[in-house]
Order: structure tokens, then C-alpha cells, then sequence
């Protein structure tokens, strides 16, 4: 009988220390859900975060210059130089409908197509620029439109108009590096493909580049038309473009305190030497064509481009601008490739040399002569190239030397 009650107070025992820990563990689950729950919440990023995207991209590169033109009778030798570039922006998503964006650039705040910094200076502080600032409205169901069918631009902005090709390539009117300002507005045509027909969009363009207090401003004035085509495979793309530069002379005229601009393009001085204006004016047509054949080799496509400028306001007849080349391969992951080659002939008067392609020789026009790059993508963010430029003067300036200008650039850039 003894035994028995033992027997039950120990079995009592053991169910209420099961129960207790039981209760324990119970508690501990729901202690441990709490505080992932806790956690989580306190990662939770704000709305504003969330709408915002990080982009930008560091580039090293080594460049020489050999064989450069000179005086008759002067010795020049090879130059080199390290240069850097850096650029980061940032943009703010409010909706579909409307976005900021923000980024700042390295290199010469007095030059509008380069965002390079040379390493010298004896370890001296480097510029850090305003680049880009600019809203972008996008007005879609709010205003009963379709939403894609208009895009506008106001601030500094990148340029928005079709060019053949990646940054290298397409730049026998606008540098890649020239940030406009003003405004500009995209109108896509179509809500979806007609056929082969897959897009066509309209760029309306005006842009300011100078501001008096007393005097008429300096605007440009433009637009494009820019289709978008497929047949079979063919990717086709194209774009018809008109530039029309009011009060052009403001550009010639701040040559005379820019020494960060370039200009190869007819000037006309006073008696003390001053530059007053441009000889001629700036009325530019240009055409630009792209056509693209996927999967050549694997996945490496091959590009076929070509882009015309005439002006018809020109000072003489060396008033066009061709560009033509080949692409093969493209660089997006670890392993890819691409050869890219082309010619480009720019007269003296195409158009306005201080915003033009600035690494063809030494900058502006007055050039002809072939370009050659290999790229190759070593790392998925990191990629590595080749090129050289092999630049001559189409008209020789007088007392000059006209050998074959060699522009060679080592890059390595790394894109965010």
C-alpha cells in the first residue's frame, strides 16, 4: 500500500514537471516568433528606400598619344596619361508617373563632353560634379492616357535621342558624355508591334545653353524620328534628326574664356584678336541606322551602323559627317565579347566642334581616319578594352604636320 502511494506521488510528479515543460517550451516557441517577428520588422525598409535605385560606374584607363601633329620645325614626342572616371546617381521612384534623378560625374566642370580626370597634380583633390538633375513625367492612367505613350524631361538630362550602336559609337554630332538642359519629350506611337513595325517614337528637343540678362538666350532647337523594325531575326532601327542651333556665336564667344572647350570650326575675331562668332551657323540634318542579326555566333550578335550629318547653314562646303562600322559580339556576362570597328570622316563644318565625339584624335572635326576595340567581359561586373583611333586632318592647317595621329586607350570599368 506504502509502495502504491509512492508509486502515484512520483507519476504525479513527472506529469506536472511534463506539463511545466511543455508550458516552457510552448512559451519559448512563441518567445522565438516574437522576436523573428521583431527582427524582421526592424529590417523592414522605408517606402522611400524601397523607390530608390543606386547606379553608376568607376572606369581606369591608360592612354597615349604618338605620332601628333605640330608645328613644321617643332619636336614633340609621345604623351601618356592615367586617367579616372566615376559616376553615381540616384533616382526616386514616386510612381509610374513621375521620377527623380540625380548624378554626379568626375572631370572638368568647364567641359561639357568629358567626365575624365587626369591623374596629376601631386595627389591633388578631384573634381565631382553636377552631371545630371532632372525630373521625368510620365503622364499615364491618372490623366486617362496610355501609359508609355508620353515621356517628358526637365533639367539636366541625358540625352534622349537614338544613336547607332553603344557610347563609343554613336557620337558624330553629341559626345555620349553631353548632358543637355531644358527639356525634352518622347512620344511612343504605338501601344503595341503593327506588323514589323515595333515602336516608333518622336524626341522634341529644346534645349538652352546660355542664359543673358539683356540679350536673346542660346537655344537649340531640334527633334527626332526614330523607328524600330523587325524582319525574321533583323532587328532594324533608325533615326531621322533636325538640330537647329539659335544664337550659335554665344558658343564661339566663350571660347575666348573657356579654355576647356574645344573648337576646330571657322571663328570670326575683331581687330584686338576676340572671337565674335562663329563664320558660319549650325542647321543640322542627321541620319543614323543600326541593323541588328542575334545569335551569329551563340549568343554574339553582329551590328551593322552608319550615321550622316549635314549642316546647311555651313561657312564652306565641308559641311558632312559620315560614320560607318561593324560590331560583332556584345559584353553583359563573365566570358563575352566583342570586336567593334569603324570610319568616320568629320568636315570642318558638320557641326559644332566643342560637342562632338572628343576622343576621335585630339577632339572637334577637321578628322578622318578608322577606330578598332576589343572588349572583353573578365568579371560579370567588370569589363576590359582595347582601342585606338588613327586619326589624319582632311584639310591640313597651314604651317602643320599631318601624320597619322595614333590615340590608343586601355580601359577596365567596372558597372553598378
Amino acid at each position: 500500500m506504502k509502495q502504491g502511494l509512492v508509486l502515484v506521488v512520483v507519476l504525479a510528479q513527472q506529469k506536472a514537471i511534463g506539463q511545466a515543460t511543455q508550458r516552457q517550451a510552448e512559451q519559448a516557441e512563441e518567445q522565438a516568433k516574437t522576436a523573428t517577428a521583431a527582427t524582421q520588422k526592424g529590417v523592414e525598409l522605408p517606402d522611400w528606400l524601397k523607390r530608390t535605385a543606386v547606379f553608376g560606374d568607376i572606369r581606369a584607363r591608360h592612354e597615349g598619344f604618338y605620332h601628333q601633329p605640330h608645328k613644321k620645325g617643332e619636336l614633340i614626342g609621345a604623351r601618356n596619361r592615367d586617367r579616372i572616371r566615376a559616376r553615381l546617381g540616384f533616382r526616386f521612384t514616386f510612381s509610374d508617373e513621375l521620377s527623380a534623378t540625380i548624378r554626379g560625374a568626375s572631370g572638368d566642370p568647364d567641359n561639357p563632353v568629358s567626365t575624365n580626370e587626369t591623374l596629376t597634380g601631386n595627389f591633388n583633390r578631384k573634381h565631382f560634379n553636377l552631371d545630371w538633375a532632372y525630373l521625368t513625367f510620365a503622364p499615364g492612367a491618372t490623366f486617362g492616357m496610355r501609359p508609355g505613350l508620353l515621356s517628358i524631361n526637365v533639367g539636366k538630362f541625358p540625352n534622349p535621342i537614338f544613336r547607332v550602336g553603344p557610347a563609343l559609337i554613336g557620337q558624330l554630332v553629341f559626345d555620349d558624355d553631353l548632358s543637355p538642359e531644358g527639356a525634352s519629350e518622347t512620344v511612343s506611337l504605338l501601344a503595341k508591334p503593327v506588323g514589323a513595325l515595333d515602336q516608333v517614337r518622336i524626341h522634341a528637343l529644346q534645349w538652352t545653353f546660355n542664359e543673358i540678362a539683356n540679350k536673346e538666350d542660346g537655344w537649340m532647337f531640334g527633334g527626332q524620328v526614330n523607328p524600330a523594325l523587325h524582319f525574321g531575326s533583323l532587328q532594324l532601327e533608325a533615326g531621322l534628326g533636325q538640330f537647329w542651333w539659335l544664337n550659335a556665336d554665344q558658343i564661339a564667344q566663350a571660347l575666348n574664356t573657356n579654355k576647356s572647350l574645344s573648337n576646330t570650326n571657322l571663328v570670326d575675331k575683331d581687330a584686338k584678336g576676340t572671337i565674335t562668332g562663329y563664320t558660319g551657323a549650325f542647321n543640322i540634318s542627321n541620319a543614323s541606322l543600326s541593323a541588328t542579326l542575334p545569335n551569329l555566333i551563340g549568343t554574339q550578335p553582329l551590328q551593322a551602323f552608319a550615321d550622316y550629318a549635314y549642316n546647311w547653314e555651313a561657312a564652306t562646303d565641308d559641311a558632312h559627317g559620315i560614320m560607318a562600322g561593324l560590331r560583332l559580339g556584345q559584353t553583359k556576362t563573365r566570358g563575352d565579347w566583342a570586336v567593334t570597328g569603324f570610319w568616320e570622316h568629320l568636315g570642318q563644318e558638320a557641326v559644332i566642334s566643342s560637342f562632338t565625339y572628343d576622343d576621335f584624335g585630339r577632339g572637334g572635326t577637321n578628322v578622318e581616319g578608322p577606330v578598332a576595340q576589343l572588349e572583353y567581359q573578365l568579371l560579370n561586373p567588370l569589363t576590359l578594352a582595347v582601342r585606338s583611333h588613327f586619326v589624319n586632318f582632311i584639310n591640313r592647317p597651314t604651317g602643320m604636320t599631318n601624320p597619322t595621329l595614333t590615340r590608343l586607350q586601355l580601359d577596365a570599368q567596372v558597372k553598378f
